[in-house]
Parts: C-alpha cells; structure tokens; sequence
C-alpha cells in the first residue's frame, strides 16, 4: 500500500471516528440539558465541554498515530496541515445545518486532503 493511500485511509478513519464521537458527546450534551431543565448554564456544560475537546483533539493524535502503525514517518505536514483544516471544516459541520451526504462530502474531502499531505514529505537539506 502506498504512503498517498494510507493517508486516505488514515484520515478518513480519525475524521469519521472524530465526527462520531463529537455527535454522540453533543447528543449526550443534549439529553443532559433536557433531562434537567432548571439547572441554568450549567446544565450539559461538562458533555458540551467533552464534545469540544475531542473535535479539537482526536484528529491530530489520530492521523499521527494511524500513520505510525501503518508505520510511515515524516507525517508533521499531515497532522499540522490536517488539524487546522479539521477546525476550519468544523466550522462548516457543527453548525448543523447541512445534510448526511454534504457530510460525507466534507470528510471524503478531508481524505483526499489528507492523501495528498502524505506525499509531501519534509526533507534535509543536502550538504555540500
């Protein structure tokens, strides 16, 4: 398998396991502020602090550590790069206005990104 080919797989995997966790933990953000109506700004605060914390997180430490058990190195472009286009394709995805397949759409995007990061790879400079 080719180092392209595995960032795609590498990134659709950590962008699809991040979107399923952050919409399980905003689901759960939810249910706690039904749950007690009267407890004010606090109620859900911690689920919806959880939801955040994990979009922000999962992508990087997951496109890193996928990578390395694929066993591919030089992945600092990648998970840099693909970290701050996460937050800013999060912008997009967490306003919830937007369908199932615009979705996919988005995260297949976010493989292909992430595919083409893979192939540039930093280099020392050759000394003379």
């Amino acid at each position: 398998m080719g180092r392209w080919t595995k960032g795609i797989v590498v990134s659709a995997a950590a962008a699809h396991a991040t979107y399923w966790v952050w919409e399980s933990a905003e689901r759960w953000e939810s249910e706690a502020r039904r749950a007690n109506p009267d407890a004010g700004v606090g109620a859900g605060f911690i689920e919806g602090a959880l939801a955040t914390l994990a979009w922000l997180t999962l992508v990087p430490v997951l496109l890193w550590a996928g990578m390395r058990m694929l066993r591919e190195r030089d992945n600092q472009l990648l998970v840099c790069m693909g970290s701050a286009t996460w937050i800013i394709l999060g912008t997009q995805l967490t306003e919830g206005g937007i369908s199932r397949m615009e979705t996919e759409l988005f995260l297949l995007a976010f493989a292909l990104l992430g595919g083409f990061l893979t192939l540039l790879r930093p280099t020392a400079p050759t000394e003379r």
